[in-house]
């Protein structure tokens, strides 16, 4: 069983009739063709022959035409069902496109051998109005009168569809229409009857959501499972860092997914910190604030994936079947949209499936069906940002109903940044000790999943035990050492960990830089080698030259305030940077260097024609930090310290930096925040200063007593956010 039409039966009581499976078991129909005590049996098309039945439940044949039957053993074999969807018509505009199902006298063959029939036609809501009846004007000629009876006879309990929606049940021939029309009794005024209910409840108790049909445009039903299936594919896959080096693909989301702690920001009643699943829920539209590399687009991708196919847990119940838009902003700014209109939202994460029938995102919006879930309002330029809180605002405003995710870095945009529409603020927490356990548990698994891949047994046999090996040798670690334990409190970070540990047989390094640089290491030098890749791309590249070429990609984007760049922008980016590297230059031209960049390095992808970015920005931000200190360029730097989106560039440049330089970037800090007009614009910048003074190599007392006394000025912090911003290590040191 495929298609909703699958699901048609004959009914064979005191008159023939038609039904609707609702389970291998279950039947819906009409109420008029049995009296009580009579026999009633059902038979399907591909069924093995007569069930008997018993009821279940009975309407009143004039006034709720409806009837519940329970087989006696399974009519049809529902392993490969689609789930059936139920609703009603939410307006009162003709609906073309439906269709009604069943065995009519019309269609009878040889005698009186039952044929099924399929009359497609448009359903006009406001017809039967005073009646509770709908009523479904055929598309085609309607049948020959018959001398004793109407030729529809035999057609009542047949289901009639909208789309793959069962909106109701045929029940009668209204006179006057020649039998050019169909009436069906609503399943709105079925699900009504609290007789139905419990008897619904006691044969049925996981039966769906309700649905409403709220336009004239059944087509997008129909269109609604080839989006799903595109969503799914897009967004069930994840690229985990480090499980690559010796393979290829991607990994499904549901095995490396962790589920993240969050907190409130708004002083509720139990705002402590609970699982995120546990707080979305409740929430129509959150904020979602995390540091870089927290799991924001993570748990996107899987409230995407999981809510077309209603597969999400039970604290998120609300959302199953809603439909999803992910709206990517960087993908927008590099593609010159600033504020997108409804029918945009589908085509802006470029999914592999065909146009929307016309209206059909609106349409969605309009009945609250849609969840938006716009990712990273911190990844377009600040300038832009008051644009697209206008953009969001007037959407929702037009939509009210429609539910809204945004996620953002902590700093990125103000506390009341979407206050007056109604949105709550949550923030992801850093990884607790547990929740490492549990990561380092989900990494491995899926790298024994990876040693599946490999087509010698043997060696896979060996990854496998090497892998059941390492993993309660890093669980120990983690246990033992607090330092490693405080650089893993991202699920970015600790994948690092987990991908340096496998490779390095179980060394670590020290510190967060020491971690990024080996981690690109393991990117660009390695891997290749592992692989026993020689001159893959026609060229061959050193980690040190493919470094030199990356940062300069990286410090352009951070200077124009982008997360992409076009082919053409990185060639002439690479153009530059080519102009030092002679080696590399006679190896081949710059677009074959972009290829092998795109196609090696694991740090750039092409995720769209003509947009390319960083797997992740926080790698953008290294080497973006170390081009800012090789080229002499800190002072640049420092002149937009109070820019957010330059913020963690600051922090990573410290660990870039020489005993000078740390010196110099720390007093221009400290200068920056000493003239800062007033305190919002001063606390991040004491906040940068005391995080570089931390992880300063080299800083002298009297420098040092300096940054805390300036921070400790402004203490305490006036509430959660801003105290938030210091980030984990400032927050430790100051308490």
């Amino acid at each position: 069983m495929r298609a909703v039409e699958d699901r048609l039966v004959a009914v064979l009581g005191a008159r023939q009739g038609s039904g609707v499976l609702l389970r291998p078991e279950l039947v819906l129909t009409s109420a008029h063709l049995f009296e009580k005590g009579d026999t009633v049996e059902i038979v399907a098309p591909d069924g093995d022959g007569r069930v008997p039945c018993d009821v279940a439940w009975s309407g009143d044949p004039e006034t709720c035409d409806v009837a519940l039957l329970v087989a006696r053993r399974p009519v049809l074999s529902f392993r490969h069902a689609s789930p059936l969807r139920w609703g009603k018509c939410a307006g009162w505009q003709p609906m073309p496109r439906c269709q009604v199902l069943g065995f009519p006298r019309v269609q009878r063959y040889a005698g009186e051998e039952l044929e099924a029939v399929q009359i497609p036609g448009t359903l006009m809501p406001l017809a039967g109005r005073m009646r509770g009846r709908y009523v479904l004007h055929a598309d085609h000629h309607p049948p020959a009168p018959v001398p004793d009876g109407s030729p529809w006879a035999g057609l009542s309990g047949g289901p009639v569809f909208a789309g793959p929606l069962l909106i109701g049940i045929a029940s009668g021939d209204p006179t006057g229409w020649q039998h050019a029309s169909i009436e069906s009794v609503p399943l709105s005024a079925v699900i009504g009857d609290d007789g139905f209910g419990k008897a619904l409840l006691k044969h049925w108790p996981e039966a769906p959501e309700f649905e409403e049909v709220t336009s004239a445009y059944p087509e997008d039903l129909s269109y609604e499972p080839a989006y799903a299936k595109a969503v799914k594919a897009a967004y069930s896959r994840l690229e985990i860092f480090g499980l690559d080096e010796l393979s290829s693909g991607d990994w499904d989301l549901d095995t490396a997914y962790l589920s993240l702690e969050a907190q409130s920001s708004s002083g509720r009643t139990g705002s402590g910190p609970r699982r995120i699943e546990d707080l979305l829920g409740s929430r129509p539209r959150t904020v979602l604030r995390g540091e870089a590399g927290a799991g924001k687009t993570t748990l996107v991708w899987w409230l995407a994936s999981h809510t077309v196919y209603r597969t999400l847990p039970e604290q998120l119940s609300e959302l199953d079947g809603m439909i999803p838009f992910v709206v990517p902003m960087r993908s927008l700014a590099a593609r010159g949209i600033t504020s997108p209109t409804p029918s945009q939202l589908p085509k802006i994460a470029r999914l592999p499936v065909d146009k929307p029938p016309d209206g059909w995102a609106g349409r969605v919006l309009e009945a609250g069906r849609g969840l938006l879930l716009v990712d990273g309002m911190d990844e377009i330029p600040q300038a832009d940002r008051e644009l697209a809180r206008k953009w969001l605002a007037g959407l929702l405003r037009m939509y009210p109903r429609t539910r809204c995710l945004v996620t953002v870095r902590p700093l990125a945009v103000g506390s009341d940044w979407l206050e007056q529409e109604g949105f709550e603020e949550l923030r992801l927490l850093p990884l607790g000790d547990e929740d490492i356990r549990s990561f380092v548990g989900a990494w491995h698994r899926a790298a024994r999943l990876e040693c599946d891949r490999y087509a010698d047994e043997h060696w896979a046999k060996r990854q496998r035990d090497r892998l059941d090996k390492l993993e309660p040798e890093l669980t120990q670690e983690f246990e033992r050492n607090s330092v490693l334990r405080d650089l893993a409190r991202t699920p970015l970070l600790c994948a690092v960990i987990c991908a340096l540990h496998r490779q390095w047989n179980g060394l670590l390094p020290k510190t967060r830089w020491d971690l990024y640089s080996a981690a690109l290491n393991l990117m660009l030098a390695r891997r290749d080698a592992h692989r026993r890749i020689l001159k893959p791309e026609g060229i061959e590249l050193t980690a040190d030259e493919s470094r030199q070429l990356l940062q300069r990609i990286a410090v352009w984007l951070v200077r124009n305030g982008r997360a992409e760049l076009s082919r053409e922008q990185a060639v002439r980016q690479l153009d530059l940077a080519l102009r030092g590297l002679r080696r590399v230059r006679a190896q081949g031209a710059t677009p074959v260097v972009l290829a092998y960049l795109l196609n090696r390095s694991g740090l750039l992808q092409e995720q769209a024609p003509d947009s390319i970015q960083f797997i992740h920005r926080t790698f953008q931000d290294y080497l973006a930090a170390k081009e800012f200190q090789e080229s002499d360029c800190l002072d640049e730097l420092l002149l937009h310290a109070a820019e957010e989106q330059w913020q963690d560039v600051l922090r990573l440049a410290v660990g870039h930096c020489g005993r000078s330089e740390e010196k110099r970037l720390i007093a221009g800090l400290t200068a920056a925040a000493d003239a800062a007009p007033d305190r919002e614009t001063e606390w991040p910048l004491r906040g940068l200063a005391a995080h570089c003074a931390l992880h300063a190599k080299y800083i002298e007392d009297d420098q040092y007593r300096q940054v805390w006394a300036g921070l400790k000025r402004l203490l305490p912090a006036r509430d959660q956010r801003e105290l938030h911003s210091l980030g984990q290590e400032v927050m430790a040191a100051v308490r």
